[in-house]
């Protein structure tokens, strides 16, 4: 068996890690699944060309004590950024990834080689919406609409509707087509 990275010791007391790298894919991959999160936002942004923004985060969430967890994310993964929950800054810590290259370079190709099983759809929808952002799908109305559309397919407890917010592009639409 291979030793544990070194650069995991400074963290947590060598005795309490894996002795193989694998082992502790598959743990954070487990923690993952429990207390993380790939969300994709639909943000109204009025100084975009449709009016919408589909912002994708990775997050896990824990309590403030068990920072370390968090620190061992960001050190797999190589980025992100650890922060006080907004609400429960005093006791609530999360590891959040929300660059875009950052997910599509790092989150998601560790998620495709450790394969969520709880979340399993949530992360499909995730890594696809990310890969069609990478892609610039969003750059039309249509492209727009659709990744609106699968972000709504992950999560429709949502503040406006799919059906409102497409109504909205297409009088952008109209209305930058009455312009030229």
């Amino acid at each position: 068996m291979r030793p544990m990275l070194f650069e995991f010791r400074d963290l947590i007391e060598p005795s309490k890690l894996p002795k193989r790298r694998k082992y502790l894919n598959y743990y954070l991959l487990g923690f993952a699944e429990g207390e993380g999160c790939f969300s994709v936002s639909i943000k109204k942004q009025r100084d975009t060309k449709y009016g919408w923004v589909v912002d994708p985060v990775f997050h896990v969430t824990q309590h403030k004590d068990n920072r370390v967890i968090l620190e061992l994310f960001r050190r797999v993964f190589g980025c992100g950024r650890i922060i006080p929950k907004p609400g429960q800054e005093e006791t609530i810590l999360q590891y959040i990834v929300d660059n875009r290259r950052h997910l599509s370079e790092r989150v998601i190709p560790f998620f495709k080689k450790h394969r969520p099983i709880v979340k399993s759809k949530e992360f499909d929808y995730f890594y696809k919406i990310v890969e069609a952002l990478e892609n610039g799908e969003h750059k039309n109305a249509e492209g727009l609409k659709k990744l609106i559309k699968m972000a709504y397919d992950i999560s429709v407890d949502r503040k406006y509707s799919v059906k409102e917010i497409a109504q909205e592009i297409e009088r952008r639409v109209g209305a930058s087509e009455t312009i030229r």
